[in-house]
């Protein structure tokens, strides 16, 4: 059960960065990612196939987190000068 719930919050979180950072180059592949992250969890049916999950869902959060350094980045890009 506690890892279920872990996987159910890491699947949020992967929503919320979508949500907030979804759009331009990574969109597609961005969802991609949620919708396997969603059929996997649909598969779990016991404690084995949670902790599994566990580490899937980490993976997939850790690619998020990685889009959304990058969305920062692009978001924040400084003027240049000379073009």
């Amino acid at each position: 059960m506690k890892n279920q719930k872990r996987v159910y919050t890491i699947n949020n979180l992967c929503w919320d960065i979508f949500n907030e950072h979804g759009g331009y180059n990574f969109n597609d592949e961005m969802l991609t990612q949620l919708e396997g992250l969603s059929d996997s969890i649909s598969e779990c049916m016991n404690d084995d196939d949670w902790e599994h999950m566990l580490k899937e869902a980490n993976t997939t959060h850790a690619w998020f987190d990685w889009v959304k350094s990058i969305r920062v980045l692009e978001d924040n890009e400084p003027k240049s000068l000379y073009c």
